[in-house]
């Protein structure tokens, strides 16, 4: 059985031996014994000590920053770019103003802190300064609706929101019915919903690796089809289960929960939501009629085949009755063989309920 943790960690070696992956080693080395040489200096003791403090300390770190540079910057590369991915122009431009503001003040506090003795005077400003501006960024991040009216970028007036739950996903029709128009808003997906997809897709399990592997490659669909109409929800902090997030999340947009899972369902509606469900609609679009059924149904012209004769339904769909073009002009009991659905509606097929009629 495929372990998918053992070749991704496979795949990490391999990208850290590679070229590039070794020219990070080497210049992990070089920093490393760089940075323990200078540190060596600094914390020597004794004049004696001084040379074998640094070679220690420059060799010990020369040899983790060889071991552990390659990892350590792909790994934070990946995550830099998937959250760069699953992040809209709104969250981009909220976030940047919350950056802006944030580094505003953080300037403003760092100006009287510069006059503390050194060396606080030198080391506490930048970092209030950089501290500053990242909660300026995830405040804005968070708050991205409310910055977004201030500044005329709110959602269209009566668009409604869409949240999405890991069922939703793995199913795979909400494309469909976002393409051709039946659900409609902005599309929400909290990242809860992600991360499970992920250790989903990372089952020993075939089987449940394959639904995760599928909702993820619908997700990354959906991402082409609608670009900013798709945004990923920052995760709840502390954590939260993913139904009880997705729940949590629909009710603060004031949105539709569209899932397949019927127990979530039942749950969203009890608390007042409203629920999009994609087999209940499956099941409302199907058929009236189906293979076995009988009706009475009169024969009104010839079909296209020989023999053929055709009549419809009082919602109008077409049935093609085989062997019954002696029959047109009158009304036949017909059993229903198979039906077909095309692009522009449904057929059904018959033949007739012999009853002794003659032509």
């Amino acid at each position: 059985m495929e372990h998918p943790p053992v070749d991704r960690r496979r795949a990490r070696a391999e990208r850290a031996n590679a070229p590039i992956g070794r020219l990070l080693r080497y210049s992990g080395l070089f920093v490393g014994a760089l940075v323990g040489w200078s540190f060596g200096g600094v914390l020597a003791a004794r004049p004696e000590l001084v040379a074998a403090s640094q070679l220690f300390l420059a060799a010990v770190l020369a040899a983790l920053g060889f071991l552990t540079t390659p990892y350590v910057v792909f790994d934070l590369v990946d995550a830099i770019l998937l959250r760069l991915r699953a992040l809209t122009l709104d969250a981009l431009i909220a976030g940047g103003l919350g950056a802006f503001f944030g580094a505003l003040l953080g300037l403003l506090l760092a100006w009287p802190l510069a006059l503390l003795p050194r060396p606080a005077g030198q080391l506490v400003p930048p970092a209030v300064a950089l501290l500053a501006t990242v909660i300026g960024t995830l405040v804005g991040h968070s708050k991205r609706t409310e910055i977004l009216s201030l500044v005329g970028r709110a959602s269209r007036p009566g668009e409604p929101a869409l949240v999405l739950d890991t069922s939703a996903l793995i199913d795979g029709r909400i494309r469909a019915l976002l393409r051709t128009g039946f659900f409609e808003g902005t599309v929400f997906v909290p990242e809860e919903v992600l991360q499970e997809l992920h250790r989903i897709a990372e089952s020993r399990e075939s089987t449940r690796r394959a639904r995760g592997r599928r909702g993820l490659e619908v997700l990354r669909r959906l991402r082409e089809d609608l670009g900013a109409g798709l945004e990923v929800l920052s995760a709840f902090q502390p954590a939260r289960p993913v139904d009880e997030a997705v729940v949590a999340r629909c009710s603060e947009l004031g949105g539709r929960l569209v899932t397949c899972d019927q127990r979530l369902a039942d749950v969203a509606r009890v608390r007042g939501l409203v629920v999009l469900n994609p087999n209940q609609l499956a099941e409302a679009l199907r058929s009236p009629v189906h293979v076995g059924d009988q009706l009475t149904l009169l024969l009104v012209g010839p079909g296209r085949e020989a023999e053929q004769a055709i009549g419809y339904l009082e919602d109008g769909t077409l049935v093609v009755v085989e062997h019954a073009e002696s029959f047109i002009g009158r009304e036949v009991l017909v059993e229903v063989t198979r039906t077909l659905q095309t692009a522009s509606g449904r057929l059904v097929f018959g033949q007739l309920v012999q009853r002794g009629e003659t032509p």
